[in-house]
């Protein structure tokens, strides 16, 4: 077993299991997925750990247990059309693309975005569309959508994205509940009959996610 795959099991077994993300299909898909080649040299020793990983200024990897425990509690199955806002240089999306029937995959950074999409074509992943763009703005052309996750807390969604909830449509976001402290709660919106309706889910910590359209990076691996 080489040091990753040691890695894998051990963030399975000490983080996941203990956080209560038991879920079969996606404890695979995390097995499958190698998260370190989705990262730089500087930080793929990291790639399991229990850490936001700080690419950049302004800019985080969420950890891998924060996204186990969001798509756990999205409860996505294979029919679903999912958009991912701050997709980043593409890991989450391979994840979501071995669960979900379709994945767009909004990023504002244009060397993520570029990255994120030789993935596609190296990995051969055929339902991942990968788009730069405004995160808010989300993508009205393909909507609607069953399941929205946003990779980054904010103080709330955006309408615009809310309108891009299909019926019964999810949306899941970890929202900051006080500006002069870096907390967040996860929360659920669900949309029934052309209604929102919001529910708490569980407090979950991840860096917010700020609009950085004009921000360039060197990142590379």
């Amino acid at each position: 077993m080489s040091t990753f795959e040691k890695m894998k099991e051990n963030m399975i077994l000490n983080q996941f299991l203990p956080g209560l993300v038991k879920n079969e299909v996606l404890l695979k898909v995390f097995k499958e997925v190698d998260r370190e080649a989705y990262l730089d040299d500087d930080n793929k020793h990291m790639a399991y750990s229990d850490f936001h990983i700080k690419m950049f200024e302004h800019r985080y990897f969420i950890s891998p247990f924060s996204l186990a425990k969001i798509l756990d509690k999205a409860n996505i199955n294979s029919k679903d059309v999912v958009m991912l806002i701050g997709s980043g240089t593409g890991y989450e999306s391979e994840i979501l693309s071995k669960i979900a029937s379709t994945v767009i995959a909004i990023e504002e950074n244009l060397d993520f975005f570029k990255l994120a999409e030789k993935k596609v074509v190296s990995n051969q992943i055929e339902n991942v569309v990968n788009l730069n763009g405004n995160f808010l703005n989300g993508c009205k052309k393909y909507s609607p959508y069953d399941i929205i996750l946003i990779l980054g807390s904010l103080n709330k969604p955006s309408e615009e994205l809310l309108n891009q909830l299909s019926s019964d449509g999810k949306l899941l976001v970890c929202e900051n509940y006080d500006n002069n402290f870096e907390e967040s709660r996860l929360f659920m919106y669900t949309k029934l009959n052309k209604k929102i309706f919001k529910e708490y889910i569980c407090d979950l910590n991840i860096p917010r996610l700020i609009l950085t359209s004009e921000e360039k990076t060197s990142f590379t691996f």
